[in-house]
């Protein structure tokens, strides 16, 4: 059966995603499993629901009963998955999404979001975000990219906000272990870092070292500006009969 939303078949009851119908079409097979309740998609497979577009090579949907209705609860998308809203872009291999709780989990290799506004995360193990409160994470050598800023880590932990059209933007970003912070022409690296997107600033914790050429400058703090890349050190603070830390710079005369 080619390309057959779901919604046109008369002999199914009338699919629902929370409130909003959902259409289902592929151009391979089309099979309703009613003992397990899913549908299950397979072969250039699309789920549509409002302005969200799902693609991939499988779909399965799993739903629930309630007065006469089909209604989804969960999409597990597999293969070549792309997911568009608003030209908010996600790919990967494989993807899940639960509509009751919002999370959207993305894992495998090469996962790559990117925002509307040409804002990129990529990870090599997984990324979730949820649609109700804007949190998300990544993990496996997580990065992202604003226009020719990056920021690196083992863990980014991000907090976004809708804007005024509708779209997410990312507000905060925490990043954890071997945080890395490119902005213009120098690299920073530290344990953990804050980074404030409305500010355009980053905040690095323990360990900082920050190299521009062969030029270094260390402490245990730092306070970066993305914009002007401006960088302030700060030393360790000292503890009750303890000296405070010192920060500390190695320069090099250009000849």
């Amino acid at each position: 059966m080619k390309n057959l939303p779901l919604l046109l078949l008369l002999l199914l009851p009338r699919l629902a995603w929370a409130a909003d119908p959902i259409t289902i079409e592929a151009s391979g097979s089309l099979v309703w499993h009613q003992s397990d309740k899913t549908y299950h998609a397979i072969g250039d497979a699309v789920a549509t629901r409002g302005a969200l577009i799902v693609h991939a090579d499988e779909l399965i949907a799993h739903y629930i009963e309630v007065k006469g209705q089909n209604q989804i609860q969960t999409l597990d998308a597999k293969g070549h998955v792309n997911i568009n809203q608003l030209g908010n872009i996600a790919v990967g291999p494989a993807a899940h999404y639960d509509m009751n709780t919002g999370d959207m989990v993305m894992d495998g290799q090469n996962l790559k979001l990117t925002s509307a506004k040409g804002d990129t995360l990529t990870a090599n193990q997984e990324i979730q975000f949820n649609d109700k409160t804007g949190l998300s994470h990544a993990i496996g050598q997580p990065v992202m990219i604003r226009l020719d800023r990056q920021l690196h880590a083992d863990r980014l932990d991000g907090q976004f906000v809708t804007d005024a059209d509708n779209n997410w933007v990312l507000q905060t970003a925490t990043s954890t272990d071997h945080v890395i912070v490119i902005a213009k022409d120098s690299i920073a690296t530290g344990n953990h870092g804050f980074y404030d997107a409305v500010k355009n600033t980053a905040l690095l914790t323990g360990d900082v070292k920050i190299a521009k050429g062969q030029n270094t400058m260390t402490g245990e703090r730092a306070n970066i500006n993305m914009t002007t890349g401006e960088a302030t050190l700060l030393p360790a603070e000292g503890t009750a009969g303890a000296p405070k830390g010192r920060v500390k710079a190695i320069l090099f005369e250009n000849k």
